[in-house]
């Protein structure tokens, strides 16, 4: 077989960056032969490279689906995966095979940089199967995306950096890959945030698109004004009415949600002054309704 130099790689992008590559052999038709080349994923693409060219460059965005299957591969049959992916030359998915000897980490990374939906729901599924430690550290990564080891360890009073790594390896990601079929949490010696685009060294990060739902512009909110009170009605999700504190002053509340990984606050501004002691909160198919009395001269 013939070896390519090891630092041999494709021109990357601004910003862009290496998580994994490996040699092996790749084919783009199931009746076609095996060619030998470089595999890169990046933080951006899925790159095949032979020789000095680029003869795949998928984005990260149009990877659907990720399979392995047992193909025959020179003299006997091999386990390689296959890549589905969006092709611009028409409506139909098209795929790629690849052959390589570390088959597990690519499956893992590929399934973590591109196939992985990471929301609410899915965090409180893996969270309920974890002890307070783990349930911690699961939330907090939930909500700051990339920590230090010895953050983590500072979060739950660990009294050494192996109780994390322990919980992370034993508990948190052996939970986490019964429901969602691989690690959540990866630890990485540099990667970029994507909201700061700075290089975050030796850090663990939850991994996949994370679905963050915040407040907005876009989301329901409408204040009814009547004779002794004032009805707010807006859309919240993915809390209980125990999340939320309600504070008021004058003419405006602050409603904030205290939910680990659902942290955040609206602040309203009312058409008249309100008793700060007598409102209601009821909260139904993501509609919060606020009852607040106005205040008597």
């Amino acid at each position: 077989m013939h070896r390519y130099q090891k630092n041999t790689i494709p021109l990357l992008q601004d910003g862009e960056h290496i998580i994994l590559q490996s040699q092996g052999a790749y084919k783009s038709n199931s009746r076609s032969g095996w060619k030998i080349a470089w595999c890169f994923l990046t933080n951006r693409r899925f790159v095949i490279y032979q020789g000095s060219a680029i003869r795949f460059d998928i984005p990260l965005d149009d990877i659907t689906d990720l399979v392995t299957e047992k193909v025959h591969y020179v003299i006997r049959k091999k386990e390689a995966f296959c890549l589905f992916y969006n092709s611009k030359k028409g409506p139909a998915k098209s795929r790629i095979w690849f052959v390589t000897s570390d088959l597990d980490d690519w499956k893992t990374k590929i399934h973590q940089a591109c196939i992985l939906k990471v929301d609410v729901a899915t965090v409180e599924k893996i969270a309920g199967g974890l002890d307070h430690d783990g349930q911690d550290i699961l939330w907090y990564l939930w909500d700051k995306s990339h920590a230090r080891i010895d953050q983590l360890a500072e979060l739950i009073n660990a009294s050494n950096h192996m109780h994390v790594l322990m919980n992370i390896r034993e508990t948190i990601n052996p939970v986490a890959e019964k429901i969602i079929g691989c690690p959540i949490l990866s630890f990485e010696r540099s990667k970029v945030d994507p909201e700061t685009g700075k290089a975050v060294l030796f850090s663990w990060w939850l991994m996949g698109n994370h679905d963050k739902w915040t407040q907005s512009d876009e989301r329901l909110l409408d204040i009814f004004d009547e004779d002794s009170c004032i009805q707010v009605v807006m859309e919240v999700k993915g809390i209980e009415v125990s999340d939320l504190r309600l504070d008021v002053e004058r003419d405006q509340i602050a409603v904030r949600s205290v939910k680990t990984g659902s942290t955040w606050k609206e602040i309203i501004n009312l058409p008249a002054e309100i008793d700060p002691d007598s409102h209601e909160m009821h909260l139904k198919n993501n509609l919060l309704e606020i009852k607040l009395s106005k205040r008597t001269q």
